[in-house]
């Protein structure tokens, strides 16, 4: 071997044996975790009608109820329609495992608070779900199953699509999104009117009505309380915000009270609690507009789901 080739000998090992070649490799960095790519992008920060279930008239309601709710409660709800899911980037998974993924995906509610909440409705599968953020517990995943089971599928199953959203929104609103952001605490079945079993036989004739009747009017008198002044079970309770809350102070609202019978009107002051609001901070111009009409995606907080939540199918 030649002097020359001998030095190009040496040089190689040297090169390939050095502890800076072990450190350029070592030094790699890892591979970034891959998000799927199938996901669709929100077309607004309210609603995305995918699957084009609601004509425009039904699409500003809509959008219009679901940024109320936000403005004043601070929590942002948003409803996803979609042919299936399996063209959305589901293909192989069940309905929660999506609704999950998508949540986290579009960051929906506060990151902070995890207190948003999202209506997927899958139209071509029949099936619906409320996915929670990871700031419910779990009884809200019980009372989520009853907001549809009382509200959403009744109307579904009626082929009244924009009906079932809208009495999903305002359900979800006073028997989720309430009782969480006063810190109340819940049962399963507080709030909601009392089911009946569908394999209770009915008597036959007078017998039938009879217990008809007497369901209603029992059914009635729950939702009511007695009155102060007359002590009939009339009196009805509404309750408004008028100046939500930030996350510096707190905001207020009044508790409207009346009674059919005697008259009775009465308002009672309540606090919104400090920061229950703060989402609402977040809006942007977007907010009001139909599913639809819009491509932009901003106001959404980074909120996290752990996978809470109920579905049902109709």
């Amino acid at each position: 071997m030649t002097i020359k080739a001998l030095a190009i000998a040496v040089t190689l090992a040297l090169g390939v044996f050095s502890p800076g070649a072990f450190a350029q490799t070592s030094a790699d960095p890892a591979p970034e975790p891959v998000t799927n790519p199938a996901l669709p992008a929100p077309l607004s920060e309210t609603l995305s009608d995918f699957a084009d279930v609601l004509d425009p008239a039904a699409e500003g309601r809509i959008a219009g109820l679901l940024a109320a709710v936000r403005a004043e409660t601070g929590v942002q709800m948003v409803v996803v329609t979609l042919p299936s899911i399996e063209n959305y980037g589901g293909a192989g998974q069940r309905l929660d495992a999506y609704a999950k993924a998508l949540f986290n995906a579009w960051g929906v509610g506060d990151a902070e608070r995890n207190d948003g909440i999202m209506m997927l409705v899958v139209s071509d599968a029949r099936e619906v779900r409320i996915a929670l953020g990871a700031g419910y517990d779990a009884v809200y995943d019980g009372r989520a199953a009853r907001v549809l089971s009382t509200a959403v599928l009744p109307e579904l199953r009626e082929g009244r699509m924009a009906q079932g959203i809208e009495a999903g929104i305002a359900s979800s609103r006073e028997r989720l999104i309430a009782p969480f952001i006063e810190g109340r605490p819940v049962t399963l079945t507080d709030g909601f009117a009392e089911e009946i079993p569908s394999n209770v036989p009915w008597l036959a004739g007078a017998g039938a009505f009879g217990a008809a009747v007497i369901f209603f009017f029992w059914r009635s008198a729950r939702a009511r309380k007695l009155c102060p002044r007359c002590g009939e079970a009339t009196l009805s309770r509404t309750r408004e915000v008028i100046e939500p809350a930030t996350l510096m102070s707190s905001g207020t609202g009044i508790e409207h009270q009346k009674c059919t019978s005697c008259g009775f009107v009465d308002r009672k002051q309540f606090r919104v609690g400090r920061s229950q609001s703060f989402g609402a901070s977040r809006l942007s111009s977007t907010t009001g507009s139909s599913g639809g009409g819009s491509s932009r995606s901003g106001g959404f907080g980074g909120g996290r789901s752990s996978g809470g939540g109920a579905s049902g199918k109709w």
